[in-house]
């Protein structure tokens, strides 16, 4: 990599906690250059991903892809403070919808059989059977790119896969987020938002087949039902 690890800890740890704005200045021009130098094995992985759904018929409803906004990489350190920005492997990521979860499970199954040159996959995180403590389900696959070009050797990368009532689920969190100008998918705000979050994650799972939140075990989809629409009404 062009930029150790301990540099881009370094760099965030002085963009979080610096008063000199010449040292900030530094430190994030440092992040943004090394974020930016993410995009070669994001656009590879992208093409490779993209090539794999053809040539295994799987259409997803559609796909993107993009680097993590520096407020978003602040953001996160600031939530998480024993994270180290060189340790962050969600800087690029790559992500694919599909129609359903029977969808989901034929390329996740692809995917964990499927070789990539020029990568290794280092870590699954599924977060469709065991959901985060906000409801958020998806399955990342985190890569690690291989280049004879050290600004990129060894540079993590992330593939996401999701269903299309997951994705609305993440992008109705977001919106609420802004809206409430707190941070609903990573469990921060009002508990009454988050815990109206995490019923509809419920609901979906159970429409999904899949498994519904802890504390929602034994609670059936018509006592859920009533439990989202009180809350509903006293926002």
């Amino acid at each position: 990599m062009k930029y150790s690890r301990n540099q881009i800890n370094k760099a965030g740890d002085t963009i979080l906690t610096s008063k000199d704005p010449v040292i900030v200045t530094t430190a994030i021009e440092m992040v943004n250059d090394w974020r930016t130098n993410h995009l070669v094995p994001l656009n590879t992985l992208g093409n490779k991903v993209v090539e794999v759904l053809n040539e295994n018929k799987i259409k997803p409803m559609f796909t993107s892809q993009r680097l993590k906004r520096l407020t978003s990489i602040q953001y996160k350190l600031d939530l998480n403070p024993s994270m180290k920005l060189g340790g962050m492997q969600d800087i690029g990521g790559f992500r694919i919808v599909l129609k359903d979860v029977p969808a989901l499970n034929k390329a996740l199954t692809m995917f964990l059989n499927k070789e990539f040159d020029d990568f290794t996959l280092e870590k699954i995180n599924d977060y469709v059977t065991e959901p985060k403590i906000s409801g958020y389900r998806s399955i990342h696959f985190v890569y690690k790119y291989h280049s004879t070009d050290e600004t990129y050797d060894g540079l993590r990368v992330e593939l996401q896969i999701r269903t299309k009532l997951q994705h609305n689920w993440a992008t109705a969190v977001e919106t609420a987020g802004l809206y409430t100008q707190t941070s609903l998918k990573s469990n921060q705000g009002d508990n009454k938002w988050l815990s109206f979050f995490k019923i509809v994650s419920s609901l979906f799972a159970i429409k999904e087949r899949l498994p519904v939140m802890i504390e929602h075990k034994g609670i059936d989809m018509e006592r859920l039902m009533v439990m989202c629409h009180t809350l509903n009404q006293k926002k």
